[in-house]
């Protein structure tokens, strides 16, 4: 019975990895006609072609969802600590979705001190930065708004703060916002809500050894804390 069951856990764990290699493979293959897209619209100005290039933005997102959601399995072996620059990661991310600052006519504000070093995983913890960033944007309704990224050391720990001024999170939807599919009443309102993203954010950190923390007012805005 023990040889059985080691047996079907063996067999278990083969067609786990080989699930999440088929995933990979999907993901790039589907991101290749993105691009081929992206480059017939890109040089076009008019209305129609921008819908295109911000539904592409979208697809490309869900993507890169679906890929990292596989890949956390296997995170031991796809991730890579060096010391960076915390200002130059929150830079080449917030330059990487300008279109969506641009669309929603929201501004970002970067006060980050330029010799502000952290130890982390630069692929996992950009991902987990633009994550926050899209929640921000997608929850800040009035144009003219700012989401600020406020890097600072508070004791022996580096500080990322983003804090947006959009519609908050109702006190008694906070303690879940972190758990699987929970959309909470924000998600209900704004149809784009996938209920995985702050669930994904939580655990990129955990395995990274970050600390995570958020508070939110409703109709002031969100701030969370990434604690390095």
């Amino acid at each position: 019975q023990f040889r059985h069951y080691k047996t079907d856990l063996h067999n278990y764990k083969y067609k786990l990895e080989d699930h999440i290699q088929f995933i990979n493979q999907w993901v790039h293959q589907m991101k290749t006609p993105l691009s081929v897209i992206h480059l017939i619209v890109q040089d076009e100005d008019d209305p129609r072609s921008s819908a295109i290039s911000d539904e592409l933005d979208r697809l490309k997102k869900g993507l890169d969802m679906v890929l990292y959601t596989a890949r956390l399995d296997t995170f031991e072996r796809d991730f890579y600590v060096e010391t960076l620059n915390l200002q130059t990661v929150v830079r080449s991310v917030t330059s990487s979705q300008k279109r969506l600052f641009i669309r929603k006519r929201v501004f970002p504000v970067i006060e980050i001190d330029g010799g502000l070093r952290v130890a982390s995983d630069e692929k996992w913890l950009s991902f987990a930065i633009i994550q926050l960033m899209t929640n921000a944007l997608r929850y800040t309704v009035e144009e003219n708004c700012k989401i600020y990224f406020h890097g600072y050391k508070r004791g022996i720990n580096t500080v990322l703060e983003i804090r947006d001024e959009g519609v908050g999170i109702p006190p008694s939807d906070l303690p879940r916002v972190f758990d699987p599919y929970f959309t909470g009443e924000n998600g209900r309102n704004f149809q784009e809500s996938t209920g995985m993203g702050l669930h994904l954010v939580r655990q990129i950190c955990e395995k990274l050894g970050h600390h995570i923390e958020i508070e939110s007012i409703v109709n002031q805005g969100t701030t969370v804390r990434i604690m390095f």
